[in-house]
């Protein structure tokens, strides 16, 4: 039988391992953003609706819309 201490490290285990998981998803799909967000500010899509569907701030989009793609 697991003791509760090796219980407790296999649960903090497995949490690190999701939080690792959920950074990688997530620089994954940052770096698709800016060039996502530049389409969509050159087919006249609102920067209202680009906030409203990505959850990303006005200020933000003006920023990415304003530089150049790498």
């Amino acid at each position: 039988m697991l003791s509760i201490a090796q219980s407790v490290g296999d649960q903090r285990e497995a949490l690190r391992i999701k939080l690792r998981l959920w950074g990688k998803q997530r620089r994954v799909l940052e770096s698709s953003r800016d060039p996502l967000v530049r389409q969509a500010l050159a087919e006249a899509i609102t920067i209202e609706e680009i906030h409203q569907s990505m959850g990303i701030a006005r200020t933000t989009i003006d920023r990415i819309g304003k530089t150049k793609e790498a």
